[in-house]
């Protein structure tokens, strides 16, 4: 990677892996394909997971979206992140209950439930040992702790 921010990105980016488990002779594999996803990988989005916890982390600072979304200087329409926090808001539900079987819902002062969620997500990825190390971010952590897609 030469330069700073996404748009100096100029080699390609793994999004994940088909393995084959071989039944060919000797071997006693299923004959079948199954997929591996990477934890730093949103599948079926452009946007990587690293990014989305910056922009998250924007939103609980008190920024706008699209403030949050043009201090990432990102190569993606603001489309692009609205369109992520609409399909964020829809899995709230779910989220939540994953989350608060990992840990207790932090006291915040926020009235949106979507920011009371990142916070919950943000404290609970913060206080959880990680093997991922902590540049990945929080939906990086939620990917690899719970083994889910983060916007489903």
């Amino acid at each position: 990677m030469t330069g700073k921010g996404f748009g100096a990105r100029c080699e390609r980016v793994p999004r994940g892996q088909r393995v084959y488990c071989s039944a060919r002779g000797r071997r006693g594999g299923c004959g079948r394909t199954f997929a591996i996803y990477l934890s730093g990988v949103v599948p079926r989005h452009s946007v990587d997971a690293p990014a989305l916890s910056r922009l998250f982390a924007g939103l609980l600072a008190g920024l706008s979206l699209k403030a949050a979304a043009e201090a990432l200087r990102a190569p993606f329409a603001l489309e692009t992140f609205y369109h992520a926090r609409a399909r964020l808001r829809r899995r709230l539900d779910a989220l939540r209950v994953l989350l608060c079987r990992e840990s207790g819902p932090p006291a915040c002062a926020f009235a949106d439930p979507l920011l009371q969620t990142l916070a919950h997500l943000r404290g609970a990825s913060s206080s959880a040992p990680s093997a991922s190390g902590g540049s990945s971010g929080m939906c990086a952590w939620f990917q690899l702790r719970f083994q889910r897609p983060f916007l489903g």
